[in-house]
């Protein structure tokens, strides 16, 4: 029987559809990701200023006042002058507070200038130039109070409305306690008060002086409360 080509063709087809089906090739999976490395850790970046050495780190301070980092050759002079955590040594404590308030210190001027009240600066004076033992103390604090000290300001206007180690000036001592009370310093508040009450270097002025003794008060100095209203009426926020 013979076949025609079409029957063949048809045949074949039915033979190849019933085969074994031929396995279709799989792409392989795509490689898996590496993790990039983590970057190694940052150095601690340097502080843009120097930690003051603590109050009783001796070899710290030392270290850092030969240095010339001036507000801790102070603290090194307190060290010296209290003689607790090295040997009392004034002469060494004076030493380091001098070459602080040369180096522009207010708190070194502040440290010297209490040195010569506690009179721990010997003063040497002659018969042909005596010296007032508290003139370089008030120089030293008004020193201080240009450096920004305020304690300095209030005790060298002290001093200039007695007349203590210098001639007296009350006008500069409205300065100086006006610099400081306009920073909030209740003390040179009080006493500015006192100054503008009585007219004293400055123009009288009692309603301006309750004001500076209000202010006083409010910053929480008894005493400015007082002057405000002596009958004890004016209380300070801070009782």
């Amino acid at each position: 029987m013979l076949f025609t080509r079409e029957a063949l063709a048809g045949v074949a087809t039915v033979l190849l559809g019933c085969g074994p089906a031929l396995p279709v090739p799989v792409a392989p999976p795509p490689p898996a990701e590496v993790a990039p490395a983590p970057p190694p850790p940052e150095a601690p970046a340097a502080l843009p200023f120097r930690l003051p050495c603590a109050g009783d780190d001796l070899a710290g301070c030392t270290s850092a006042c030969n240095d010339k980092v001036v507000e801790d050759c102070v603290t090194l002079g307190v060290m010296y002058l209290e003689g607790t955590v090295v040997p009392l040594d004034r002469g060494r404590a004076v030493e380091l507070f001098q070459g602080a308030c040369t180096g522009d210190s207010a708190r070194g001027c502040m440290r010297l200038a209490d040195a010569y009240h506690a009179e721990i600066v010997p003063v040497i004076s002659s018969s042909a130039t005596p010296l007032d033992p508290h003139h370089e103390e008030v120089l030293l604090y008004r020193r201080a109070c240009e450096g920004g000290a305020n304690l300095g300001c209030v005790v060298a206007g002290r001093a200039f409305v007695s007349g203590h180690g210098v001639v007296r000036d009350p006008e500069q001592a409205v300065k100086l306690f006006g610099r400081v009370c306009d920073r909030g310093n209740a003390e040179a508040c009080l006493e500015l008060g006192k100054l503008v009450q009585g007219g004293d270097g400055t123009t009288r002025s009692p309603e301006r002086a309750l004001g500076l003794f209000r202010k006083a008060c409010g910053l929480g100095l008894q005493e400015g409360c007082l002057h405000a209203n002596p009958k004890g009426e004016e209380r300070s926020p801070r009782e």
